[in-house]
């Protein structure tokens, strides 16, 4: 939001065009990105995690994964293949997804 609101402040009082041309792609960037965060989304079913953005759909087998942790404010999971797998911001506290994918993966 407050993106948003410096980007607007340059469109609307901006002294170019370029400064209102670079307030208008701000503006675009920071509603695209709040759209992302709104619409992102982590499902767990039963044997399977799916995780949903606006722009993509990805699913993941429990069998893939070893444990969670919380990486500088970034869920990851650790892949039985030695991979991480950094999952997307949902708007959430990351500690709680944190713990209720471990909880979900130590469930097998």
């Amino acid at each position: 939001a407050a993106f948003l609101g410096m980007s607007s402040y340059f469109f609307f009082y901006g002294d170019s065009y370029v400064l209102r041309y670079a307030g208008m792609a701000a503006a675009a960037f920071a509603l695209a990105a709040t759209a992302d965060a709104l619409f992102s989304r982590i499902v767990l079913d039963g044997d399977a995690m799916h995780v949903n953005s606006l722009m993509k759909r990805r699913s993941f087998a429990r069998a893939d994964f070893l444990y969670a942790k919380v990486e500088r404010g970034v869920v990851a999971l650790r892949r039985k293949d030695g991979g991480w797998l950094l999952l997307p911001g949902t708007g959430y506290d990351p500690l709680l997804i944190r713990n209720r994918i471990d909880a979900w993966i130590k469930r097998a």
